[in-house]
């Protein structure tokens, strides 16, 4: 029970750490990811906290990353808000970028969110993920460590001198009093001294940080709220090394000559808190018990910092057995200051974190969070020092001193300068919270995770919006949520009922009415409506809301739903079928009636295996292998022959296979290696001639061979495909590029993320146009946005599997084979999950993947000798099921409660301890 009291304990001892405020984004307008009417003409964005309109900005850039605002960034609604003004905006998708400078923590920062005007199609995958540098500001962090541990080491040394050294009766070393006093003296000037002029170097290193990122002056920079933050530190930084200097003259410091020194730090320490989160939150309490943690880490890790290098230092002026006494006393003395503190923590820390962040989920799934794991290691170790003090080098220490001999002052010095390492190693985690984002900060990936368990969508109709969720959003029950009001949030005036209808046209299913009532009404403000919605099966479902107006024309809006299971929800079997002789099968190709064809590198031939007979059927043709295949307009199969340097086709009109040599290309001496073919959409035949870095366009009718070379110079074309309008895109295997050929003109695009791809050599589309990317070493997939030209990775799981070609289910998830491993990934990109299905055959050597027209995939398995087939089952999720997802959760108060009251339990026995120890221990002292 003892152990699970100090665990307790120490878990909340530590659970809230300094922290300062970044303005993240919490509301825009337009709704980001969402359709705003044609015409708008202003953006706004309203922030987390306050922010420097001089320094702070919003920029409208179009599709072609052209800033079309009119540049008039200006406050909206106070100091929360910014708006920027724009032509009336036509449709197309737009993205807002913003730069913030915060009026509380001084952190310039930086943001983006789409929006889409009229129907046009918003992809929410293109925004670019919050980088840990936006999250966590290290500049800043470094600049501001020197600080943190000069301010903690000063306020430290001044308290633990005046409750430790100050008020201990020196009974036992009256004799040596007047030159401990003033080695004491030498050694506490010494130790503040180092403490102030860290802070002051710090106070300069900020400044220096700052003016560089604002890209201004000195004096701009101290003109800002921060920077008058900041002047307030210096000056007080300047007055107490005043102070110091003046007390460095005394030759004997008493508890009086100290009280002035601590009473401006204190004020030091609260202009920490005056850039915090509690400041940032606007509650006095918060910005109270923020101080309050400032405080209390100071005199932890500062009284840690004075006990080893002031007060250990003093006693070694004493004989040895003087020496290990007082050290003996002085410990349940040391350790009562810090059981206090830490009963202070108990209650305070697990407050603070209330009022900053509540809910769980967002705190153990942020980096913020990460970083208070980290923290609470660090602190768990250096609080475990403690009790090893007290339950082993003080006890030991006791019972040999009631036999006559004590040693504890080597062990107790040697031991507690490892507890300084950890103490500063904390201070710097704590630096990098200090310059760290709340978890609700990271506003992308929160959303993102969001987006995953529902559907969000902000509609427009000609005279109101229809904010419109549905949660989980699979096939099932679901929970549907509307709230209805005018362009300007208000409710419309004439209306309380609407009317929600779901149909499926494709399946001939009429329009089913869903019951809606009210669930929120508030003066004012939109009405807030809830119903069941039931979507029998996975698939493309149409939505029909209405306002009922009374005095004016009904309001209403349809919106297309693809409705789809999460990865969880789906049951997945493979079914294997062994080809009837030995073979190498590598490229699997359905052709869009019955059958799956297969190329062969063992043997020239071709294998057609039927899907509803499921028979296999071989065609042999004169040559030495089958690689990769393609189908073109006609039907005829395609493929490559590499080492006899010729391509081919299956004519289905007399089952005949027909071959063509390749023509030879400089330099002659090398013989092609084709690889890639694809057929376009005139019957033209494209060929990647990978170590060549050519092209070859092959014209059947005319049969003549063009080619076309690669710009960049040995970049080793590979993979080919086609884009819904007819240009081909390609592969650079060694340049890390892609990029499409113009069959009008040959002209070449390349396109390459800020890191060369490593190894792309797959690629297909999907229905919205953009081009996913195996990168084949880099262990990952890449999905590229022809539109913005971005780029977005998506590691595998196993970082040995070597992602290759892949396609798609019905669901919309990317089957990755991984020929590696026997395992085939699969990714969902609207929910962006990502799981392995394990293949049953060992050793299957996976490289690519095609789909029928049922979107079930099938791949072959080179070494296995086998085609496959994904069976995937949706698994319905049920009422129930819902109400539990939807109801369970793991509240703040539920966690924070009993351990509060356990903590304040652990606290008052150890305390009493201590005092009990204190007592005993001096009278024993004194005795002997």
């Amino acid at each position: 029970m003892k152990k699970i009291l100090i665990l307790s304990l120490f878990v909340l001892s530590i659970s809230i750490p300094y922290a300062a405020a970044h303005p993240f984004t919490v509301d825009t307008i337009p709704s980001s990811s969402t359709n705003a009417p044609i015409g708008v003409t202003e953006v706004i964005v309203h922030f987390s906290e306050p922010i420097d309109n001089n320094f702070s900005s919003l920029k409208v850039l179009d599709s072609n990353g052209e800033q079309i605002d009119n540049k008039d960034s200006k406050y909206y609604d106070g100091d929360y808000s910014l708006v920027v003004t724009t032509p009336p905006l036509e449709e197309g998708v737009y993205t807002v970028s913003s730069k913030v400078l915060s009026k509380v923590d001084g952190h310039l920062v930086p943001n983006a969110f789409i929006f889409a005007v009229g129907d046009a199609k918003i992809d929410v995958g293109t925004l670019t993920k919050q980088d840990i540098s936006d999250i966590v500001f290290l500049p800043e962090a470094g600049a501001r460590f020197p600080g943190l541990v000069g301010q903690t080491i000063v306020l430290g040394a001044i308290i633990a001198s005046i409750i430790i050294w100050g008020t201990q009766s020196k009974q036992l070393v009256k004799k040596e009093l007047d030159k401990l006093e003033n080695f004491h003296h030498g050694k506490f000037m010494t130790l503040t001294g180092i403490g102030l002029v860290l802070v002051f170097a710090s106070n300069i290193l900020v400044l220096a940080v700052q003016t560089i990122r604002l890209e201004t002056s000195v004096i701009e920079v101290i003109k800002t709220d921060f920077g008058n933050i900041w002047a307030i530190r210096m000056i007080i930084t300047v007055i107490l090394l005043g102070l110091w200097f003046g007390m460095d003259r005394k030759k004997i410091l008493t508890i009086k000559n100290k009280i002035p020194m601590l009473i401006i730090t204190l004020g030091l320490i609260g202009t920490s808190s005056l850039i915090g989160h509690g400041a940032a939150s606007g509650e006095t309490p918060a910005l109270i018990l923020d101080y309050i943690h400032n405080f209390v880490a100071a005199v932890w890790i500062g009284g840690i910092i004075y006990f080893v290098f002031a007060l250990l230092p003093t006693f070694s002026q004493l004989e040895e057995t003087k020496r290990d006494k007082i050290s003996l006393v002085l410990i349940p003395r040391f350790s009562m200051m810090f059981v206090v503190a830490v009963g202070i923590v108990i209650i305070s820390g697990p407050t603070l974190m209330w009022f900053l962040e509540s809910d769980v989920s967002l705190i153990t799934e942020s980096i913020y969070g990460k970083l208070i794991f980290v923290k609470i290691a660090i602190a768990a170790v250096m609080i475990g020092f403690g009790g090893y003090f007290q339950f082993k080098i003080q006890k030991n220490a006791e019972r040999d001193l009631q036999k006559g001999t004590i040693a504890i002052y080597k062990k107790l010095r040697k031991s507690l300068k490892f507890d300084v390492i950890l103490g500063i190693t904390l201070l710097g985690v704590v630096a990098l919270l200090i310059n760290g984002t709340l978890p609700a900060g990271e506003i992308n990936q929160v959303e993102a995770q969001k987006v995953s368990h529902g559907f969000n969508s902000l509609e427009f109709s000609e005279n109101a919006k229809f904010d419109i969720k549905i949660s989980s959003f699979s096939s099932g029950t679901n929970t549907i949520l509307v709230k209805v009001s005018d362009f300007e949030n208000k409710p419309l005036y004439d209306s309380d009922q609407i009317k929600v209808k779901i149909s499926y046209p494709e399946r001939n299913i009429s329009p089913i009415e869903i019951p809606m009532k009210i669930i929120k009404q508030e003066e004012n403000k939109p009405l807030e409506f809830q119903g069941d919605i039931t979507f029998g099966f996975s698939g493309k479902w149409k939505l029909e809301v209405e306002a009922q107006r009374k005095q004016n024309a009904n309001e209403s809006i349809i919106i297309d739903l693809v409705v789809k299971p999460r990865l969880t929800d789906l049951s997945t079997k493979i079914i294997e079928y062994p080809l009837p002789k030995p073979s190498k099968p590598l490229y699997p190709l359905y052709d869009g009636n019955d059958s799956i064809w297969i190329s062969d590198p063992s043997s020239p031939r071709l294998w057609e295996f039927s899907i509803e007979s499921q028979n296999f059927t071989s065609y042999s043709f004169d040559g030495l292998t089958s690689m990769l295949l393609t189908k073109d307009s006609e039907g005829k199969i395609w493929f490559t022959d590499t080492p006899r340097n010729q391509i081919g086709y299956f004519d289905p009109s007399n089952n005949q296979i027909i071959t063509k040599t390749l023509p030879k290309i400089d330099p002659i001496i090398d013989s092609n290696t084709a690889t890639f073919i694809q057929a376009d959409f005139d019957g033209n035949i494209w060929i990647s001639i990978t170590n060549k870095d050519i092209i070859l366009k092959y014209y059947p009718k005319t049969d003549i061979f063009e080619e076309i070379k690669m710009p960049t110079r040995g970049s080793l074309p590979f993979a080919l495909t086609i884009d819904n309008e007819g240009k081909i895109w390609f592969t650079e295997s060694a340049s890390g590029k892609i990029g499409f050929i113009n069959p009008k003109d040959n002209k070449i695009s390349e396109f390459m993320p800020e890191k060369p791809l490593a190894s792309p050599e797959a690629m297909i589309f999907d229905e919205e146009g953009n081009l996913w990317i195996a990168e084949h070493t880099g262990t990952a997939i890449i999905k590229f946005n022809p539109i913005l030209e971005t780029f977005e990775r998506v590691s595998v799981i196993d970082k040995e599997a070597l992602p290759y070609g892949m396609s798609f289910d019905r669901y919309g998830n990317i089957w990755i084979p991984q020929h590696t491993v026997d395992k085939i990934a699969v990714y969902d990109p609207y929910n962006k999950d990502l799981i392995e299905v394990s293949i049953p055959t060992v050793t299957s050597f996976v490289q690519f993947s095609t789909s029928d027209s049922k979107g079930n995939v099938w791949f072959v398995e080179q070494q296995g000798n086998k085609l496959s087939m994904v069976k995937t089952t949706e698994i319905p999720i049920t009422i129930n099921e819902l109400n539990d997802q939807d109801n369970f959760s793991l509240k703040y108060s539920e966690i924070v409660s009993p351990l509060i009251a356990m903590g304040i339990i652990a606290t008052s026995l150890f305390f009493v301890k201590n005092l009990r120890d204190k007592r005993r221990l001096n009278e024993l002292i004194m005795s002997g």
